[in-house]
């Protein structure tokens, strides 16, 4: 059993307990904590993949080092479905429990689930069918993680990367139709963005937002990327429509490539600027 860091623990950049932190790849740990990123994220399929040996080496280093894991994104492998042939139940629960056996080692508070492959769907697929399935899914899931107090994350994905659950009111529809404490949503503007979404109110869904992941890409929409400068006051309109809803979080730069860390440092500035 590992120790869980109290809420104190974790660094706040601004006012209104807002955080800001980083997907990165577990060698650009350090280099988050250059950049002046609170936390991290990590892969979640990435460290469940991960050889005993490999992830004990990261657990030792997350756990002496500056910044916590704050949540797993890129929940599971394509395998491990969420609706569509080949869903199983049994499947999604043992995988649960590896995920949060490594999310509970590293503290992990936060478990986003997009994942597309898991959840793209024939055309022909019963629509009704795939709503139950992800119920079940997200059901027995975020069971598995309120034994460790974590919470689950449902994100809409753009319709670019799958056909099921793109738009965040279908997202907020389907942990309603579960309605567990620890289901809730993580907004992602970039997904948004995808969907024609990303300037949407927001104060119908603030309620069950618990996450927020903000973007863009280096030319292509599976390389996600810093936030361009060209784009800034975009992104300061698109922060501060979220805190004026009423979220006080943390909000996450997801991105797919290596770290740069002049890139990064900029990102963090905008997101320190849109608290302002």
């Amino acid at each position: 059993m590992y120790a869980r860091r109290t809420l104190s623990a974790y660094p706040i950049s601004m006012r209104a307990n807002i955080r800001y932190g980083c997907v990165v790849m577990p060698e650009d740990y350090a280099l988050a904590a250059q950049a002046g990123f609170d936390y991290v994220e990590l892969s979640g399929r990435a460290v469940c993949a991960m050889e005993p040996a490999a992830f004990d080496t990261l657990r030792r280093e997350v756990a002496g080092g500056p910044l916590p894991c704050y949540g797993f994104n890129a929940y599971c492998p394509p395998e491990v479905r969420i609706a569509g042939p080949g869903f199983s139940p049994e499947a999604a629960r043992d995988y649960a429990l590896r995920s949060a056996e490594r999310a509970a080692a590293l503290d992990v508070r936060k478990v986003g689930i997009g994942s597309p492959l898991s959840r793209n769907l024939p055309p022909d697929y019963d629509p009704l069918a795939a709503w139950d399935q992800a119920v079940v899914f997200f059901d027995l899931t975020a069971r598995v993680f309120s034994e460790i107090g974590v919470t689950v994350c449902v994100e809409a994905l753009g319709p670019c990367y799958c056909n099921f659950i793109n738009y965040l009111a279908e997202a907020q529809r389907l942990i309603h139709l579960v309605d567990l404490s620890n289901l809730r949503l993580v907004l992602d503007f970039y997904n948004m963005e995808h969907a024609g979404e990303a300037d949407i109110p927001l104060e119908p869904f603030a309620g069950d937002i618990a996450h927020a992941h903000i973007s863009d890409d280096a030319g292509d929409p599976y390389k996600r990327w810093f936030l361009r400068p060209e784009k800034r006051p975009i992104h300061l309109a698109r922060l501060r429509r979220l805190y004026r809803a009423g979220y006080a979080g943390a909000v996450t730069a997801e991105i797919d490539l290596r770290m740069n860390l002049g890139e990064a440092e900029q990102t963090l500035a905008l997101f320190r600027a849109s608290n302002q």
